[in-house]
């Protein structure tokens, strides 16, 4: 096998594999002799594997002569639901709250690829209705992301103990035109409440709303 060029940098094949069809991503790793030693490939599961592998070994040996033993190629591939939420998944990036004698706001911000929306919600500050902000805070954030007719709506948020641990359930209602569904989700309470109410919004909105992030 050839040694990788010194000209050549290793950033540079795993953009070019990144280009074959179904490829997801990549991750190329070098042996002690700088040469390369194992390929690792994320790919969609539309084409057979060996053919991706195939195309990889044709790529690098024309576009950057390298010749690779294809033993050091290795796929793993995913069906394209799950390839199609990976992608559109919400990022929980930030949670803050403002205190303003018996009224309390709450703000979530959620992060993408592309951009980054934020929502906010105020009411009274208690306990029960804390947890109803910090839910309706995050579906604020999640409708700047939504397509043009769809629309979520908080029915419920609660605190469970099961145990010795807690969790936060959300029922939220899911429209698109005149088709309405009942989303839920949950969330253990790890260290704090009100990120298992953003962690439980969107746990039962990731895998169904179709996004535009």
């Amino acid at each position: 096998m050839a040694d990788v060029p010194k000209e050549i940098r290793l950033s540079d094949c795993e953009n070019l594999i990144k280009q074959i069809r179904d490829v997801i991503s990549v991750n190329i790793v070098l042996g002690a002799n700088k040469e390369i030693d194992e390929i690792h490939v994320l790919a969609e599961d539309t084409r057979n594997a060996k053919q991706l592998v195939r195309d990889i070994e044709t790529l690098l040996r024309v576009e950057q002569g390298i010749a690779l033993d294809h033993k050091k190629i290795s796929i793993v591939q995913l069906n394209k639901e799950h390839t199609f939420f990976q992608g559109k998944r919400f990022k929980f990036s930030a949670i803050q709250y403002s205190l303003q004698g018996t009224k309390i706001e709450a703000m979530v911000e959620l992060t993408s690829a592309k951009r980054t929306c934020q929502g906010r919600s105020c009411g009274v500050n208690s306990s029960s209705n804390r947890l109803r902000l910090f839910a309706e805070a995050t579906i604020s954030a999640v409708g700047e992301f939504l397509e043009a007719g769809s629309a979520v709506f908080l029915e419920d948020v609660a605190l469970y103990h099961l145990g010795r641990r807690s969790l936060i359930a959300t029922t939220l209602l899911y429209t698109q035109g005149p088709l309405e569904e009942c989303l839920v989700g949950t969330a253990l309470v790890k260290q704090d409440e009100k990120e298992a109410v953003v962690r439980a919004t969107l746990a039962a909105l990731n895998r169904r709303v179709s996004t535009a992030i």
